[in-house]
């Protein structure tokens, strides 16, 4: 194995998706990985959401196993309990003791955009404001297509450099999202303020799906980054010539947190908030990307990351495509991101 694959490939001076905030469900646990961290989350009392390590500091057992009592984790193996701020409360026995200060470790958590972030890197440094910006999410109340999730077993770079990089729709994605006449669009990349874009249009061709399918059409398919990890897409179609109008439902959501090195959460979405008698239609998209993805695009990365065996990316030497200049960027940026808190730290 080569010395650059031995590094980690995510900076932890960063937020990140944890999990949607409906997964969390009052008086329950959640043990989840993330950047090779075993985590357990609940909320308290008050609802709010806690992270902490999932490790009794007594004999490690996995907290996760525990159960919550009115706010407080209990530790399944000898009954230790810890409150929100990771703080022993002991376990209520008169001839138990424990040594002072024992705690377990807790992490920065934000509630926003219907998800919960969370940072594991220097605490000094969490600000809230450099949650990636994802005001389009839908609010509750009508149906939306949110709260999607899938567990990949593939590095988060690679998934990455497949939302960033829109041409292999047009190839992988044949006669389902994609075809032949996409071909012919014109790329386009830009950078502002660290958010990179990429814009894909595609005049006077082929509409692949919805209410155009079939038809000759203008359409496009752009993406940005957020660092570290979430991508918004927009798209869209009109008849040749219209002038582009964006539908406020035509916003889709990609969201990537590495829980291990060669595994990765995967959460994603669409705008739009829909009443009862256009139901049908963000569960209609929900159907298609979950097809999608299962049975396009993460098998194929799946088998890209068995194919590399754990060698760096960049020590194989790939053949770089011009079509490809967002996802290097955002690799690249990201590459940075990790040299720089390595500097840091060393």
């Amino acid at each position: 194995m080569s010395t650059g694959a031995r590094h980690r490939s995510y900076p932890l001076n960063a937020w990140y998706m944890a999990c949607w905030a409906s997964d969390l469900v009052a008086g329950s646990l959640m043990a989840r990985t993330l950047l090779d961290q075993p985590l357990v989350f609940f909320r308290d009392e008050d609802g709010a959401p806690v992270a902490m390590d999932d490790m009794c500091p007594h004999r490690f057992a996995p907290l996760s196993r525990g159960r919550l009592e009115g706010g407080v984790l209990r530790c399944v193996y000898h009954g230790l309990r810890f409150d929100a701020s990771g703080a022993c409360l002991g376990n209520g026995a008169a001839y138990s003791r424990f040594p002072p200060g024992t705690r377990v470790r807790t992490h920065r958590l934000v509630e926003r955009y219907r998800a919960i972030w969370i940072w594991l890197g220097d605490p000094d440094r969490a600000d809230p404001e450099h949650i990636p910006a994802l005001s389009r999410m839908p609010e509750p109340g009508g149906h939306e297509n949110i709260g999607n999730y899938l567990h990949v077993h593939a590095n988060w770079l690679l998934e990455i450099d497949n939302i960033m990089d829109l041409t292999h729709v047009h190839y992988l994605h044949l006669g389902s999202l994609g075809n032949e006449s996409m071909r012919t669009g014109e790329m386009e990349v830009s950078e502002k303020d660290g958010v990179v874009r990429a814009e894909l249009r595609m005049p006077n061709t082929i509409c692949p799906f919805g209410p155009l399918e079939g038809q000759l059409c203008d359409q496009w398919n752009n993406v940005e980054w957020h660092s570290p990890s979430a991508m918004i897409l927009d798209f869209g179609a009109l008849p040749p010539g219209e002038p582009p109008v964006q539908d406020e439902g035509g916003y889709a959501f990609h969201i990537f947190t590495p829980e291990t090195e060669h595994s990765t959460h995967y959460f994603f979405g669409s705008s739009g908030s829909y009443p009862e008698e256009e139901a049908w239609r963000p569960r209609m998209i929900g159907e298609l990307q979950n097809r999608v993805f299962l049975e396009e695009d993460n098998p194929l990365i799946e088998a890209v990351q068995q194919r590399m065996a754990g060698r760096d990316f960049w020590d194989m030497r790939p053949a770089i495509l011009s079509s490809g200049a967002a996802a290097i960027r955002v690799r690249r940026k990201i590459a940075k991101l990790c040299r720089d808190e390595a500097n840091t730290s060393g």
